[in-house]
């Protein structure tokens, strides 16, 4: 799964969209859907799927869940934000600059 690419963004040589920690916290903030300030499994498997995640979205968005979710409560908050932007740039063809 990739994030969708428009113009303003750059895809480095390896094929990878680049995005500032700022446009990613922006990207996924879209995605919180009850404005809480964290990323349920529901908001993360509905931001896999609505960014190419097709047959396989729920599977990725519990495995993202799995793994940015330290604490095991359900939720991504600001504190585990660095696991999922690290998840991101591992599964999800982006790169965090």
């Amino acid at each position: 799964m990739a994030l969708k690419n428009n113009s303003r963004r750059n895809i480095s040589s390896d094929g990878k969209l680049e995005l500032s920690l700022q446009e990613f916290k922006k990207w996924l903030k879209r995605f919180d859907l009850n404005k809480d300030g964290k990323i349920s499994k529901e908001e993360l498997r509905e931001a896999v799927m609505k960014n190419g995640g097709g047959w396989f979205s729920k599977i990725k968005g519990s495995y993202g869940m799995r793994i940015a979710d330290s604490n095991g409560d359900g939720f991504i908050d600001e504190k585990e934000f660095k696991n999922l932007v690290e998840f991101a740039q591992r599964n999800l063809g982006v790169r965090i600059i």
